[in-house]
């Protein structure tokens, strides 16, 4: 009877124990979700569906990258307007899909108090703070659950979502299902190409007025090697008139409006002046400004001489960074129909199945040094730089000439094929200039910028201090870091630490810093996180590849992969 009363208490020991155990589990497993919020409450949600911002370019549908169409083919449910869907439906059969109107555009006052937003700023195009924000939340559980029940979930966003993008609010909000940015060619890719305008260091911007802002019209002035391009102009008088007071009257200036839609699209060329005084009659609500010495070299106004009009064309075409599927359909379509096409090797493995039966020339890349000079006034400096003498280039230039002629003039198609957007940084930008006298056309392409901004998932556009986005390399980075903005340095084997002593002159140590690796491929694309005063440290035993960004600015605080951590 002992016995069996003792076994009975042990037994009862035991429950007690375990229940406590399973008690201190319980509690424990509330203390971590607690700790790491919605990461562990949603990680189930983010390993079965997927949620993806997608870039779907500006303007025609043919500007869409073969990633983004596999993308919106592959979704459950697409949240996109009537006039995105009418744009797509020759490409993707929507039959069978869940299309969601209502739900872009709904960054206003996303992560802002209502009761801390003026009276008179509370409301925006007929809705409220408080209506937003109840979209906004509407939006996120619907796409939440969506995941957790496997779906695949598209977003379309027109452009490049990271570039003033309306909709990357999402990728903030939606941090924790590992959101996935597909990179979409930008308003500036395709403006670039209807200007045929090669350009080096830029700034991106839009006309802000705040006297406390570091990146008004007024302060991003006073650099000859830049080039001021200004989204969303929406008064162009009052633009023209700013800068007019900040740039001298014989500033090249142009508008290009449309960009990316054939047909529509319109651009006009002048001065600052000039415009000033007598603006052009356009359509000035899908316009991209224009201002800086580098329009001098457009090439937008060249036409076809008498001989050569009618016969064949000439393209340049930008096939984007990293993998083919980064390429525009309409790049694909030139390849397909071209008769000649000028391509590097290593550019041409990448795209071999569709290179295939083609009539292919290697050899003709990157030909741009010397172009247009003499070479007497060629230093030894500058030629101990390249590969070849001046002498040897201006004869592979004139070599490549007589080819594409000789083809267009044969009345056949002749593509040049450059990765990213060859007007940006571009090795073969030089050949829309030396063929001017023949019918050409610049395809835009997905910069490597574009790419790494879609791997950040984070609007660059975004910062807290600046709203502004420089372009620079390693000729200018100590000039351009002056203002402070967010700035993208294009490395091209420049000294690594140079960029960081440059950029240390102008910024804190502790601003964020990220470098992006490989940018554009799939499977060997790379981000790093860091802070200026300690990346030199972080990367002092790595080797930098030549494909790699930096980017310097605190909208790198709201990229997802620092929200998640």
């Amino acid at each position: 009877m002992k016995n069996n009363n003792l076994e009975e208490m042990e037994m009862e020991n035991k429950m007690t124990r375990g229940k406590k155990r399973i008690t201190w589990m319980l509690a424990l497993l509330w203390l971590v979700s607690v700790i790491c919020g919605a990461d562990i409450l949603n990680a189930e949600a983010a390993v079965n569906g997927s949620f993806h911002l997608v870039g779907v370019g500006p303007g025609d549908a043919e500007l869409l990258t073969s990633r983004a169409l596999d993308v919106i083919r592959g979704a459950d449910i697409v949240f996109c307007n009537a006039k995105k869907q009418e744009k797509l439906s020759a490409l993707v059969d929507f039959k069978g899909k869940q299309v969601l109107d209502g739900y872009n555009v709904l960054f206003r006052y996303y992560g802002k108090d209502c009761a801390q937003v003026p009276a008179d700023k509370k409301s925006w195009h007929g809705m409220t703070c408080e209506e937003f924000h109840k979209k906004q939340a509407e939006f996120a559980k619907l796409v939440r659950q969506a995941v957790k029940e496997g779906k695949h979930v598209a977003m379309l966003s027109s452009g490049d979502p990271t570039i003033y993008g309306p909709d990357i609010w999402a990728v903030k909000e939606l941090h924790d299902l590992d959101p996935v940015v597909v990179p979409g060619l930008s308003a500036f890719n395709a403006a670039n190409a209807v200007l045929k305008v090669s350009l080096g260091e830029v700034i991106l911007t839009a006309p802000f007025k705040h006297k406390d802002s570091k990146d008004t019209l007024e302060k991003l002035t006073g650099h000859d090697r830049a080039t001021l391009v200004i989204f969303m102009p929406r008064d162009m008088k009052e633009l023209f008139t700013r800068l007019s007071a900040v740039h001298p009257a014989d500033m090249p200036a142009a508008i290009v409006s449309n960009a990316g839609m054939a047909g529509r699209e319109k651009m006009v060329r002048g001065t600052v002046g000039g415009l000033a005084a007598n603006l052009p009659d356009m359509d000035f609500r899908r316009s991209i400004v224009y201002v800086g010495k580098a329009l001098e070299h457009a090439q937008f106004e060249a036409k076809p001489s008498p001989e050569n009009a009618g016969k064949g064309k000439f393209y340049l075409v930008g096939l984007g960074p990293g993998d083919p599927d980064i390429a525009t359909l309409k790049a694909l379509k030139i390849i397909e129909s071209a008769d000649l096409i000028f391509v590097h090797k290593r550019l041409g493995k990448k795209f071999e199945k569709y290179l295939a039966g083609k009539n292919v020339i290697h050899g003709y890349h990157r030909l741009f040094p010397f172009y247009g000079k003499k070479c007497a006034d060629v230093t030894p400096k500058d030629q101990a730089r390249e590969r070849m003498s001046c002498e040897e280039y201006h004869k592979k230039q004139a070599e490549f000439a007589a080819i594409a002629r000789k083809a267009v003039a044969e009345g056949k198609t002749v593509a040049m094929l450059d990765s990213g957007d060859p007007l940006v940084y571009g090795p073969c930008s030089w050949s829309l200039t030396e063929l001017n006298d023949l019918n050409t056309e610049v395809v835009p392409g997905v910069s490597c910028f574009n790419a790494a901004n879609a791997a950040l998932r984070a609007g660059v556009t975004e910062g807290k201090n600046s709203h502004s986005v420089i372009l620079a390399s390693g000729w200018s980075v100590e000039e351009m870091a002056a203002h402070q903005s967010t700035m993208v340095l294009f490395t091209m084997r420049t000294d690594f630490k140079k960029f960081i002593d440059g950029l240390s002159k102008h910024y804190p140590a502790d601003t964020p810093v990220a470098i992006v690796f490989k940018a554009g491929y799939a499977k060997e694309e790379k981000v790093m996180h860091g802070n200026l005063g300690t990346i030199l440290s972080d990367m002092s035993k790595d080797k930098l590849p030549f494909e790699y960004l930096l980017y310097v600015g605190d909208f790198l605080n709201h990229s997802a992969d620092r929200l998640k951590n």
